[in-house]
């Protein structure tokens, strides 16, 4: 009953949100969690757009998963995507299988995601993975109406980027190295006799 509950409620507070049609929403049934192996489907578009009215906004999928959350135990917990890039407007990385419907993908040195999207369609899986900078993907969850699997339409990543230290980081390791030289090269030993 409970469950029944939070469903209706959140279907009304869901349909009562003003976005566009095409928003991102999460295909009930088609999602245990963006941990299990076969991620969750969603409807609609996913870019690196970071504005919320945005109907192809990440931040659209995000809040559409963490609402399905709150009636879908198996959901949890809420997720937090950090957009590193997609294969249209900014890659940091290489990828294959650009027209086709698996291929792999790289990021380059201080890039790790934990979350991919695959696009294809009218649809979109989002999966949760191990932070990596390297892996494959597959469309093959994508089905259209025929029952054949869409070619990808694009990729978008969100992670971390690891930090860069500053010039005058870089500086102060540079005069400590040397001052651990000068001492170790200046140092007398004294011959010890057993």
């Amino acid at each position: 009953m409970k469950l029944l509950v939070k469903s209706v409620l959140a279907a009304v507070v869901f349909s009562s949100l003003s976005v566009s049609a095409f928003a991102s929403s999460v295909v009930d049934g088609k999602c245990t969690s963006v941990a299990s192996s076969n991620g969750c489907l969603f409807s609609g578009n996913i870019n690196g757009n970071s504005k919320a009215g945005n109907a192809s906004s990440y931040l659209n999928a995000q809040n559409a998963y963490n609402l399905y959350n709150d009636t879908h135990p198996s959901a949890n917990p809420d997720i937090t995507l950090k957009f590193l890039g997609d294969t249209v407007d900014g890659f940091p990385g290489t990828f294959t299988g650009g027209s086709g419907i698996f291929g792999t993908w790289t990021l380059n040195s201080g890039f790790l995601a934990n979350f991919v999207a695959i696009k294809s369609s009218n649809a979109f899986i989002l999966y949760q993975i191990n932070p990596a900078n390297s892996g494959t993907w597959s469309s093959a969850g994508l089905m259209n109406n025929n029952d054949g699997i869409h070619e990808l339409s694009h990729l978008v990543f969100f992670g971390t980027q690891g930090a860069v230290p500053e010039p005058a980081t870089w500086m102060m390791m540079l005069i400590g190295f040397g001052l651990i030289g000068s001492v170790m090269r200046n140092r007398k030993t004294v011959p010890s006799f057993a």
